[in-house]
């Protein structure tokens, strides 16, 4: 029995070095989104709310938030792990609860603009001034998420293989727990991870991962399930 496996990837901080979307709001937005930012950290709002809200406060035009994804810096390891799982058959395909277009930016600018991305929709609607809207949003997402990765993740699953998440926050929680079959994960993440006995190994950068898949998947593909079985055992405190 063959064995593969989809890979899914967050974007902002996993992808990314530091949140891309942070940054632009840094720069671009009214003081205010700091406010809207605790209330979500607190639970009181939804991921989805959250970036609505604080999308609406940005101020700028589209050569402002270009000029800013120019500068994002992603981790360097990432695409030579793209062309590994590319190698081995591996779908590998962003889920982000970020903004479409920056992420769509930062990855032509690395050479990976084919790469399929799942992220919130930013759209510009006055001089300068921005709307979010959520095409990968559900009314049951457990989250409350612009982008339901659980959902994503059960659609996107190419019949009969694993699912394999990498992240590194609290929008990768819901689908650790509810759609992922193994998690690379560090942050917060591997927090989540250890705190729900999830299976998972701990990574630092792309070469980590792209270190474990070629030790654990790689050579065992045409495996069955149970002799994959010692792939597990990373996921003992990390």
């Amino acid at each position: 029995m063959w064995i593969t496996y989809s890979i899914f990837c967050d974007f902002d901080g996993t992808v990314s070095q530091g949140d891309a979307t942070d940054m632009l709001l840094d720069a671009y937005a009214l003081p205010a989104w700091h406010d809207i930012e605790e209330s979500w950290r607190a639970g009181r709002i939804g991921s989805m709310a959250c970036m609505r809200e604080q999308v609406a406060l940005l101020r700028c035009d589209d050569a402002a938030i270009d000029a800013l994804a120019d500068g994002v810096t992603i981790d360097p390891h990432f695409p030579a792990f793209v062309a590994a799982c590319r190698d081995a058959g591996l779908p590998v395909t962003i889920l982000s609860d970020g903004l479409d277009t920056v992420i769509a930016r930062v990855l032509q600018n690395n050479g990976l603009g084919d790469l399929p991305i799942r992220a919130n929709r930013l759209t510009r609607v006055g001089k300068q001034r921005y709307s979010l809207s959520f095409p990968h949003a559900r009314t049951d997402c457990l989250a409350a998420s612009g982008t339901c990765k659980c959902a994503l993740m059960r659609t996107l699953c190419r019949p009969g293989s694993r699912a394999i998440l990498i992240g590194d926050g609290a929008s990768d929680f819901c689908a650790a727990r509810e759609a992922a079959d193994f998690v690379f994960a560090k942050g917060a993440l591997l927090d989540f991870c250890r705190q729900w006995a999830l299976p998972h190994a701990a990574y630092d950068d792309f070469s980590d991962i792209r270190r474990l898949l070629c030790n654990r998947i790689f050579d065992h593909l045409a495996a069955t399930p149970q002799e994959t079985s010692d792939y597990h055992e990373y996921s003992a405190n990390g």
